[in-house]
């Protein structure tokens, strides 16, 4: 499937107009390559050092985990999942307890795999769990490219503004890059937001069509150590337009491997 950058568009029910989000894991700094002394003048070099800050040991590339993740949305509604990801292979899994059921989905290389309490969903199922191979794919790839960032910016076809940006985000003066992407890999622009002091990431902006302000920004709060990794906590969503908030994600737990103990 092609590598393209993320379509998103988070509603209430998470509704995603995904493409394909890149799944291709981040590159690993060249051996013995040292950092720029001084702060970073240039928009790679503000990615670079996000990375040193969010990912100092390189441990994205190799990483085969799985984060338990509680979801709530303006109706009130709430969920919890526990979705493994496997950086290197871009396999995923999913499971949550559902009214249908306990709900595993996931891949396998090309293969997507998905059941309810252990037994083959039924067609009504698969419709409205949407268990579909191609909204699999597209889930897996939400979830390795918001949960790998900073890092899955150095996926090949990634574009980085060579110069770095000045801006207020939430109520604070943050240093920004501009991420856009190669035709046929993606079509949204990215703003990704750094605290000038330390470059931790602390929220990003995307647009499907930037003169028309659509799209929206995500809110991070809170980190939590994962080998070695300082991965934000709480994902708040909102639309650019209104400001009207679609929904919270937060990070409570995590583990190696697919099972706990795995």
């Amino acid at each position: 499937m092609p590598r393209s950058s993320p379509a998103l568009a988070f509603s209430g029910c998470r509704r995603l107009t995904v493409a394909a989000i890149p799944v291709a894991f981040g590159l690993l700094a060249c051996a013995g390559e040292q950092a720029p002394s001084g702060p970073p003048t240039t928009g790679p070099e503000l990615l670079e050092a996000a990375i040193r800050y969010h990912d100092p040991d390189a441990r994205w590339p190799r990483l085969r985990h799985t984060l338990v993740i509680d979801q709530s949305r303006p109706d009130g509604s709430e969920r919890r999942a526990a979705i493994f990801v496997d950086a290197a292979s871009s396999d995923y899994r999913y499971e949550e307890d559902t009214a249908d059921g306990h709900l595993v989905k996931g891949t396998d290389g090309d293969d997507c795999f998905s059941s309810v309490d252990g037994a083959a969903p039924t067609e009504d199922q698969a419709a409205r769990l949407r268990l579909d191979c191609a909204n699999v794919r597209r889930m897996r790839n939400y979830y390795l490219y918001l949960w790998g960032l900073p890092m899955k910016l150095r996926d090949p076809g990634t574009n980085i503004d060579p110069a770095i940006g000045d801006a207020e985000f939430d109520g604070m003066a943050t240093k920004t890059l501009r991420v856009t992407y190669d035709p046929g890999v993606g079509s949204d622009t990215w703003y990704f937001h750094f605290d000038p002091g330390t470059y931790r990431m602390v929220g990003y902006r995307f647009y499907h069509d930037e003169a028309a302000g659509d799209g929206e920004y995500i809110l991070l709060d809170g980190e939590r150590e994962v080998t070695g990794m300082r991965i934000p906590v709480e994902r708040r969503w909102f639309t650019n337009a209104e400001d009207r908030y679609l929904g919270t994600d937060v990070l409570v737990d995590d583990y190696p491997g697919a099972r706990p103990g795995a």
